[in-house]
Order: structure tokens, then sequence, then C-alpha cells
């Protein structure tokens, strides 16, 4: 799929991520990376705000959630189910997000399943790095619902 649909889908849906410059900065069908300048996020501490990079973790999973069911035919209806994360590192530059590759088997299994039910969830994570450090740890549960 050409990631390009997904920065067409984050400007007509999502507001937030317009406000933050999210945009999508590779995807290769196993991992998707987003990114976002600091400015419309920084804090009083000129750090990236807590809520940003959450936005910005969320968005790489649901993202790659996003792009997969794309790839498969569907035009799906995706909600996060639960989520946690850790705040490792101060953000002092830009935001980058990348979600993390899980094995084959897992999408299939999130695939058959959504055959089966008409829904389905998948466990994904991401991380944003600086400085080659982890500085955002993020876990999630996505699921479709549904397609529109």
């Amino acid at each position: 799929m050409d990631s390009g649909a997904l920065d067409i889908f984050i400007a007509k849906h999502l507001p937030t991520a317009q406000h933050m410059q999210i945009s999508v900065d590779d995807y290769d069908g196993f991992s998707l990376r987003l990114h976002a300048p600091l400015a419309p996020s920084i804090n009083d501490k000129l750090t990236a705000f807590g809520g940003s990079l959450y936005v910005m973790a969320v968005m790489a999973c649901w993202g790659m959630v996003y792009m997969r069911c794309v790839d498969y035919g569907l035009d799906p209806d995706i909600v996060v189910a639960e989520a946690s994360i850790k705040y490792l590192k101060p953000v002092t530059g830009d935001i980058v997000s990348s979600s993390l590759v899980v094995e084959e088997k897992h999408w299939e299994h999130f695939f058959d399943r959504f055959e089966e039910r008409g829904k389905a969830k998948i466990n994904l994570c991401s991380e944003i790095i600086v400085n080659e450090d982890v500085a955002v740890r993020f876990e999630g549960l996505y699921a479709i619902i549904g397609v529109k």
C-alpha cells in the first residue's frame, strides 16, 4: 500500500494528529514509522509533552493495523482496547515513533479471526527512540470491530 493513504486518512479524520503535523516516514509492510516536529508538542521544559508522545506511540500501532488491513483489502474500523506506556527519557527533538515488528503468524491469526467473526484483536508495541536509546515504550491491544 502507498503510505500516502495513511497521511490522507490523518488529514481527513484526525485533528489532533493534524495539529501535531504527524506524517508517515516509512512503511514496509512489517513496521510503520511516523514523524512529528517538536514545535507543536513542546512543553515548558522544552521537551515533548507526554500527551503528544502518547499520541505518537498509539498512532504508530494504530497506523500499522490500518495499513495492514488496507493491504489485506479492508477499510477497517479500528479501536484501541487496552494500552500502557512507559516514559523513560525526555524527547528534546522531533518525535519519531515506530511500531515494532510482530511475527507474521500473529497477523495471519488476526485476519483469520476477522474472517471467522467479523472482528479481531492484536497486540502491538511501539517505541520512540532518542539518540539510539528508547525514550518511550508503548504496548496496546488493537481491535477491528468491523469495516466501513
